[in-house]
């Protein structure tokens, strides 16, 4: 949620002329970071509805509200108390500019992360190393870094892989969430998956049991045989 401004009750209150401002401002700050358009306002039964646009004018003339334009409906405006920041609703999130995708940021941060993993091509790259690279040097959230990651999976660019505790794996945890480019190109020109992408033991439930000397091991399972026959 959009962080909200303790308002202050003597300038949000003191220049309130009449008791309907009053009403429709408590109405409009009810909706918070959504916001609320005029139709949405005219539809609340405490308000007659010819008051309305009348009353959101000076309402906005007092600095106690503001009109943000939707990204799916530029034509719809809603109305905002001034201590909320548009929510991802209206904006479209972080990926968004003046209510159009960056796109430009995005493929740059997609080409860092491949070029992350180009130096790391003969082992995987961990989340936890993806994200505070990202975190760090580009300012990301972990949630920023995951859509970014997701889209180039998606894309079929990376695959995500999950630690079986062995070889390539043999530095991170059982189970722990890993990243690699996308194996060799296939005949036709098209990138395959390539077999890690069904390795049994991201579905294993015993994964977390699992190591190379215990009772449950790579060494022994008969799953993990037929996947490296493959």
């Amino acid at each position: 949620m959009s962080k909200r401004k303790r308002p202050d009750p003597k300038s949000s209150g003191s220049n309130l002329n009449e008791p309907h401002e009053k009403l429709l401002l408590d109405l409009i700050r009810s909706s918070q970071e959504k916001g609320a358009t005029m139709n949405e306002l005219k539809r609340d039964k405490t308000i007659p509805a010819t008051m309305i646009s009348r009353l959101t004018t000076s309402l906005k003339k007092k600095n106690l509200i503001k009109e943000v334009a939707s990204m799916n409906n530029r034509g719809v405006k809603h109305f905002l108390a001034m201590e909320f920041e548009p929510g991802k609703e209206l904006t479209g999130g972080e990926w968004y500019i003046d209510g159009t995708l960056n796109l430009s940021k995005i493929e740059d941060l997609k080409a860092k992360c491949v070029m992350i993993l180009e130096r790391h091509r003969h082992r995987v790259v961990t989340l936890e190393v993806m994200c505070g690279y990202f975190v760090k040097e580009e300012k990301l959230s972990v949630e920023q870094t995951k859509e970014i990651l997701k889209n180039l999976v998606l894309d079929n660019v990376i695959m995500e892989v999950k630690s079986n505790g062995m070889n390539e794996f043999a530095s991170t945890r059982i189970g722990e969430v890993c990243y690699k480019l996308t194996g060799k190109k296939s005949g036709n020109g098209e990138a395959r998956a390539g077999a890690f992408a069904s390795v049994p033991c991201g579905a294993c439930p015993h994964i977390g049991l699992c190591s190379p000397d215990g009772v449950i091991s790579p060494t022994t399972c008969v799953y993990f045989q037929k996947w490296l026959d493959f």
